[in-house]
């Protein structure tokens, strides 16, 4: 009976603790680059998958069948658009256009095109992706023009948009 009482004293810890095994950082990272085959400028988002689901209300789906479906994947794009706004320097937003989004590993890559814009004075970052649901989500969105490189930083205490030159 011994052997049965500490196997079922582990299995109850295991499960019980499960959750601390769980990725701990509220996290992701924006690309903004240029694609100079297309000429556009490409914006991917990445994500952890189950953070995205829990944000959309959908934390009881698995998520590889979730992004499997043409539905999940514009439920995606429905709650990234208005979370991610790209402005020049004026605060005139950016046309960005929903690509689509896919699932690898532990996260949720999210992409979406616009025309090249100026760089001219900079630009203006506000993302908030995840933000309404976890205090502690930091995002870092890297824009990435010609070989210059700019990060904007946003998480618990600066929420602020932010504003980037290229000077």
């Amino acid at each position: 009976m011994r052997p049965n009482l500490f196997i079922s004293v582990l299995a109850g810890a295991v499960i019980f603790t499960a959750p601390v095994f769980a990725h701990r950082l509220h996290a992701g990272v924006t690309e903004v680059t240029i694609n100079s085959s297309t000429n556009e400028m490409e914006i991917v988002h990445r994500l952890f998958a189950d953070d995205l689901l829990v944000a959309i209300g959908r934390d009881n789906v698995h998520e590889a069948e979730f992004f499997a479906t043409a539905e999940g994947v514009e439920e995606v794009g429905a709650y990234v658009t208005p979370l991610f706004r790209f402005a020049d320097n004026t605060g005139l937003l950016f046309d960005l256009t929903y690509i689509g989004a896919e699932m690898d590993g532990e996260f949720a890559w999210i992409y979406f095109t616009a025309d090249v814009p100026e760089i001219g004075n900079g630009f203006i970052v506000d993302n908030d992706l995840l933000a309404e649901q976890f205090d502690d989500q930091s995002m870092m969105t890297n824009l990435h023009f010609d070989s210059a490189v700019r990060t904007a930083f946003q998480g618990p205490g600066r929420r602020d948009p932010i504003r980037l030159s290229f000077d």
